[in-house]
C-alpha cells in the first residue's frame, strides 16, 4: 500500500503565471518541490494550475514560519494563489479486484465560489490518488461522471490520477465517508490513498474567488451500498 502522512501541514503554490526566478527561489531557499500536474482526463472540465509546488511541514510553528517567508518573497509578476492546509486524515485504500456491479452512491453538482464575504475560498477538499494505469479505468470514469474532477501527477514509480472535490465541510466530510465506504466495497484501486486537506490559510494574487476551482454545490446520495 501507499505511504500516508496524516496530521501534518501543506503549503501549496498554485500559479497561473510564475516567473522562473521565483520558482527557483522557492525551491532552493524555501524548501518547496515541483509538484506540477501533467494533464487531465479527456472530455471533463479541469482546474489544474499551470504550476503547482508543495512544501510539507510537521508542526504549526514550522507552517507559520514557512507561510510568512513565502508571502515575503512574492513579487508583482506572480498570478495565482497560495493555500495552507492541515491534513486531518490520510488513508491507504485496500487493493482488491474491481466489482463493476456496485454503482457510485452519489452524484455531485458543482459551481464556482460566489466571491461573497463567506465564499472567498473553500473550507476543505478531498483527494483520491491512485495509479492511473494500474487502477480499473471503469472506476475512474464512474467517479468522474459522478462529479469528481481529475488531473495527472507523476510519482516516483508510476503516474497518478488525482480525483478531487472541494467545498465546505458540511458537504465534503459526508462525501469523504461515503466515498471511502464505496471504495472499500467496489475495489479497483492500485496504490491508492484518500485524504482530506483542510484550508487554514489562503492568499489570492491577481485572481478573484470566482476563478478558483469549482466546489460542490449539491450532493445527492443513493442507498446502493451493501
Amino acid at each position: 500500500m501507499e505511504k500516508t502522512n496524516p496530521k501534518i501541514f501543506h503549503i501549496h503554490i498554485d500559479a497561473h503565471h510564475m516567473p522562473k526566478s521565483l520558482e527557483k527561489h522557492v525551491r532552493t531557499e524555501l524548501g518547496f518541490y515541483d509538484h506540477h500536474f501533467t494533464g487531465h482526463p479527456d472530455g471533463y472540465r479541469h482546474f489544474e494550475p499551470n504550476a503547482h509546488l508543495t512544501r510539507k511541514l510537521t508542526t504549526y510553528d514550522e507552517f507559520e514560519t514557512g507561510w510568512i517567508a513565502l508571502e515575503d518573497c512574492i513579487g508583482g509578476d506572480f498570478v495565482g494563489y497560495f493555500e495552507g492546509e492541515f491534513i486531518p486524515v490520510d488513508e491507504a485504500i485496500p487493493e482488491r479486484p474491481y466489482n463493476d456491479s456496485i454503482p457510485v452512491p452519489f452524484e455531485i453538482k458543482r459551481r464556482r465560489l460566489r466571491g461573497t464575504s463567506d465564499e472567498q475560498f473553500r473550507q476543505t477538499e478531498l483527494h483520491l490518488v491512485m495509479d492511473k494505469d494500474a487502477s480499473d479505468p471503469r472506476l475512474i470514469k464512474k467517479l468522474l461522471d459522478a462529479g469528481l474532477y481529475g488531473a495527472y501527477l507523476p510519482k516516483k514509480d508510476h503516474n497518478a490520477v488525482v480525483l478531487t472535490m472541494q467545498g465546505f465541510r458540511k458537504d465534503i466530510c459526508p462525501l469523504y465517508k461515503t466515498l471511502k465506504e464505496y471504495l472499500h466495497q467496489a475495489g479497483g484501486i492500485m496504490k491508492g490513498t484518500l485524504k482530506e486537506e483542510r484550508a487554514i490559510r489562503h492568499k489570492l494574487i491577481g485572481i478573484i474567488p470566482e476563478q478558483l476551482p469549482e466546489i460542490a454545490d449539491t450532493i445527492t446520495y443513493s442507498q446502493c451500498l451493501r
